[in-house]
């Protein structure tokens, strides 16, 4: 199992286990703060966590492998315990703990703010990647 499906199916089970689960919008900008968000200095950073791309999108970051993988679990998968590395489950608690709250909308609105882009003019930046936005 790939480590982005590991922590797909990490997200949704805490989300859900916390009643704070929105959806796709909302796990997609939670993996793109788990890449991208430095939590202790709350800033975020150029070079991806897990390793996945980002682009500014529709509705703000959004990358396509992260997409794809969440179409492709199955709700048995999300029966199942799942064991990340010690490094990875702390950021993702973090994050989490940090995030897990807000729907995907809200989320939208506070990564677009961290990268410095209106919601309104999000549109001059399509398709642009997330490392070429990010200064650090």
């Amino acid at each position: 199992m790939s480590i982005n499906k590991k922590v797909l199916i990490y997200v949704i089970k805490k989300l859900r286990e916390r009643r704070s689960f929105y959806g796709k919008l909302q796990v997609m900008k939670l993996m793109f703060l788990i890449d991208h968000f430095d939590v202790e200095s709350k800033i975020l950073t150029k070079n991806s966590f897990l390793g996945n791309e980002y682009i500014i999108y529709h509705f703000g970051p959004f990358s396509f492998e992260v997409s794809e993988e969440y179409d492709r679990i199955k709700d048995e998968e999300l029966k199942n315990e799942v064991k990340l590395e010690e490094k990875i489950k702390e950021k993702v608690d973090l994050i989490i703990e940090n995030f897990g709250k807000f729907n995907g909308w809200t989320l939208q609105e506070k990564c677009m703010k961290m990268l410095g882009i209106s919601i309104e003019e999000k549109y001059k930046f399509m398709g642009l990647k997330i490392s070429e936005i990010v200064k650090n």
